[in-house]
This record gives C-alpha cells, sequence and structure tokens, in this order.
C-alpha cells in the first residue's frame, strides 16, 4: 500500500529552462535565493511534490503436508519518502486519450535520514530494511530510476548470476499517472502504472533458497500477471537474491495483479502523518470491502503443486533406478550359474577348486540315505564337514 500527500516544502519549488525533472534534474534554491539546477542522483534537495508513505505485507497459505501460515508486514508505515512528480511531453503519436502524464521521480531530502524500522516489523530483518525500504533504497533509486539510454532493460542486470559488481542494489517502486480524457463526455480519469522489482533474500538455510529456481520456472510459465527474476548477488552469494517483477497497467489488468484507488478493509488506511489533510474539507477516503479479486496473492497451491511434483518426480527417479540394479543383480547371479553349469564336470567327483552356489552345495554334499544314518548315530559334525563351501548358519 503507498500513500500520497502533498509535501509542504514544495514552497520551496522552483523551475528553470533545461532543467528536465523527467531526466533526474530539479531546480534547488540556494540561501539566496537563486536557482539552479540539480542532478538527482547526486543531490540532497530541500522540497518535494509530495510525500509517500508505504506499508508491505505478504501472506502465505500452504496446507497439507506442510502446514506454513504465515503472515508478515511491516509492522506500520515507512516513510516519509519524497518525490517530484515529473511532467512528461505528450507525444502526438501517444494515445489520444491521454491529455496529461506524470513520472514518479524519488528524492532524497534532509527527512531521508531518518526513515526508520518499524519496531514489529516482520517481513525484513534490520540489517536488510535500509537496502529494501530505508534510506539506502531512496538514495539507490534516485540513481536507478532514470535510463539515459531510453532502453527498457532489467536494472539489476549487472548482477544476475555474478558478485563482480557487488550486491544488489534494490530500488523502490516507480509510479505513472496518465490524465485520460473520454472522448464523448470529455470527462477526466487518472490511469497509473507501476513498475516495481520487490526483492526476495532467502538465506541458505532457509527453505526457499533451494526450490526458487524451481518456483521461478514455474510461475513465469503460468502466466499470473508477474514474473520473477534472477538470481542476483546480496550478501556476496550470488545465488541469493530475487526479484518478483510487477508491471501493472490499470488499462490492462492482469490476473493477479491489480491496483485499488481505496483503503481496503482489514487493512492499514491513513498514516498517522497525513490524518490532518484527510480530514481538512477537501478530502475524502472511503473503506471499502477487501475485493476477492484484488490486493490478496495466493501463491500456497502453487507452491504445493511444485514441491509434490518435485516429491513425485524424485520417487519414480529412485524406483527406476532400484528397478535397474535388481535387473543388474540378476543378469549377473544368471551368468555365475551358466557359468557353473558349463564347467560341471565333476558333478560325481572330487569338486577341486569348483565353485558351488548355495542350492549345489546342499544337493551335492550327501545322499538323503546317508543324512539320515548320521543324523540317527548322532553324527552332526560330519554332516556339516561335508557341505564345504557353504556358510556356517546354512549349514546348521
Amino acid at each position: 500500500m503507498v500513500h500520497f500527500m502533498p509535501d509542504p516544502m514544495k514552497e520551496y519549488s522552483c523551475s528553470l529552462d533545461g532543467c528536465s525533472e523527467v531526466e533526474n534534474h530539479a531546480c534547488m534554491l540556494n540561501k539566496k535565493g537563486d536557482g539552479a539546477c540539480a542532478d538527482l542522483s547526486e543531490t540532497v534537495l530541500n522540497w518535494s511534490d509530495v510525500s509517500a508513505f508505504m506499508y508491505f505485507g505478504a501472506k502465505i497459505d500452504v496446507g497439507f503436508p506442510f502446514n506454513k501460515h504465515r503472515s508478515q508486514d511491516t509492522g506500520n508505515w515507512v516513510g516519509p519518502m519524497n518525490v517530484i512528480m515529473a511532467q512528461k511531453d505528450i507525444d502526438s503519436g501517444s494515445e489520444a486519450d491521454v491529455v496529461d502524464s506524470y513520472v514518479s521521480r524519488f528524492v532524497e531530502t534532509p527527512l531521508t535520514e531518518f526513515i526508520q524500522m518499524p519496531k514489529n516489523c516482520s517481513l525484513l530483518r534490520e540489517e536488510d530494511f535500509n537496502k529494501i525500504a530505508g534510506a539506502e533504497a531512496v538514495r539507490q533509486t534516485a540513481k536507478g530510476q532514470y535510463d539515459s539510454s531510453g532502453k527498457d532493460s532489467d536494472p539489476y542486470e549487472k548482477y544476475m548470476n555474478t558478485c563482480k559488481h557487488g550486491d544488489v542494489k534494490p530500488l523502490l517502486p516507480l509510479f505513472q499517472f496518465d490524465f485520460v480524457q473520454d472522448k464523448d463526455t470529455k470527462e477526466e480519469s487518472v490511469e497509473v502504472k507501476l513498475d516495481y522489482k520487490l526483492m526476495s533474500m532467502p538465506r541458505k538455510k532457509d527453505y526457499m533458497y533451494n526450490i526458487f529456481p524451481e518456483i521461478k520456472n514455474k510461475v513465469n510459465a503460468l502466466g499470473l500477471g508477474f514474473h520473477i527474476s534472477g538470481p542476483y548477488c546480496y550478501g556476496g552469494d550470488p545465488k541469493r537474491g530475487y526479484s518478483f517483477d510487477m508491471d501493472i497497467d490499470t488499462r490492462h489488468p492482469k490476473m493477479m495483479l491489480k491496483l485499488e484507488h481505496d483503503c481496503m478493509e482489514g487493512l492499514p488506511c491513513v498514516p498517522p502523518a497525513a490524518d490532518l489533510y484527510v480530514h481538512s474539507a477537501n478530502s475524502n477516503i472511503d473503506v471499502k470491502p477487501m475485493p476477492d479479486d484484488a490486493v490478496a496473492l495466493n501463491i500456497g497451491p502453487t507452491i504445493f503443486f511444485i514441491i509434490s511434483t518435485t516429491i513425485f518426480i524424485g520417487i519414480i527417479l529412485y524406483l527406476f533406478r532400484a528397478n535397474r540394479n535388481l535387473k543388474t543383480r540378476l543378469m549377473a547371479e544368471s551368468e555365475i550359474g551358466n557359468d557353473v553349469i558349463e564347467n560341471g564336470d565333476n558333478l560325481d567327483g572330487d569338486d577341486g577348486d569348483r565353485v558351488l552356489t548355495p542350492y549345489e552345495s546342499m544337493v551335492d554334499s550327501e545322499s538323503p540315505e546317508e543324512t539320515q544314518q548320521l543324523i540317527a548315530e548322532g553324527e552332526t559334525e560330519m554332516l556339516i564337514q561335508t557341505a564345504e563351501g557353504l556358510p556356517d548358519e546354512e549349514n546348521h
């Protein structure tokens, strides 16, 4: 969830010709009131258009045989994160109904350093929070949110399968707001685009670390509306980081991803810092029930299917291997038996060095009459001696 509210520091904003906010630059006033064009990737700006507060959460329900029911979230709103809404030029070749368009540009301000992890945050570890949703994430987003080459490439590409460039540097979600005018009624509405790569970094001892590659392949093949990319280097491990890639456009809804412009029942609605603004005369936010087809993402059945399939395939491979080993043993014993029969020249005489099978040893050792006579006379030790080549337990 993301909540936007006006930033009071917008009073210090300015504009300069040739200083494009879309291209990651902004006008900044000095103490004398003179404006200068600043690079957002390396400047602490003293203003922004809006302040953003974010609340992340995830819930996993996996039934038998794993019985994993876990709910994790940030525990409270995270922010403020300062954002400039950069106005884009509307090309003549673009969609005819778009009359205005704005793209988000995160900026570092004096408040950025004070973004803290909520005390009851269960979604992120303390050592990861700053990189994923804290001050470091804001700084990295300010550097990586604009690609001057114009290519729509993976910003984490150089970290994939290698730690040559260090750990992956997560970015915050980027937004685009398009004001659309109906051709017939001339009424305007707002369409939103969201581009976010939500990072997941399981440790080697975590269950997800080993099955993430399989989950990635299965999820990407199902076409659920989001994509899993990776692995990326994180914590010095080139196989630890994966990202859930969410590319959402409200004009083109996807199977399991949807944006809602409302408060959801049972979920946090407004951060405390925005209470005064929300309760003003010009603001009205309705709370609506949680829709059945939105917000919640249930990946339990998918994970269960993947794990069950993996176990089933493992059992099949084990049985196949066992069957092959048994077949090899039977063929080997059959060859030994054939060799014994072919070389059986001394069946009625001295066995010499001939190797007998246990069955042949018992048959050829003594005739039934002699054996019965020995047993009657109590000479059992002689019976044991005549059964040469048999293990002790078989002779007894």
